[in-house]
């Protein structure tokens, strides 16, 4: 599986420019604990969190943000992801094609990944879990099984 396969698609993104009144209040409004900071050129340019706004003296988000920004590419397996997060202690990470944003992996999108269903297509059989490699029920190859998961009500029903 990779990181397309489980990132959120359609990012809560904010602007250097903006306050960190703005910032706090997308981050409260959206239910995230962080977002990618976009320049005019859709370039990611830094990361910005309820650590940074509580923590650090600014009054825009350009005097409060991460500079270093450590991202994946869409094709990088999940397995890699998470030694990303869990080795640099970070709770997400922007998914890019070349240098552009496509979306953000969080950790509680690998937690979900973690329970998704697997359904076979062929016998109905339901495995849990990261896709299997074939259907434990009738042993088809695992192309055949589709993924249920519950899609993240705070970002699906803005």
């Amino acid at each position: 599986m990779l990181a397309r396969d489980i990132m959120t698609p359609d990012v809560i993104t904010i602007t250097p420019q903006a306050t960190v009144q703005d910032a706090a209040r997308q981050l409260s409004d959206y239910h995230i604990s962080g977002m990618p900071v976009i320049d005019g050129n859709q370039h990611v340019v830094g990361i910005v969190t309820e650590a940074d706004i509580i923590g650090k003296a600014g009054s825009t988000v350009e005097k409060i943000m991460a500079r270093r920004v450590i991202s994946v590419q869409e094709d990088a397996p999940v397995d890699q992801v998470a030694q990303i997060l869990t080795s640099n202690r970070i709770k997400r990470v922007p998914v890019m094609a070349g240098d552009r944003l496509r979306g953000v992996v969080s950790r509680a999108d690998i937690v979900r990944m973690m329970v998704s269903r697997w359904v076979c297509q062929v016998c109905g059989g339901i495995h849990l879990g990261q896709m299997p490699h074939a259907c434990e029920s009738c042993g088809v190859d695992g192309s055949n099984l589709a993924r249920e998961a519950d899609p993240r009500p705070e970002i699906s029903t803005r």
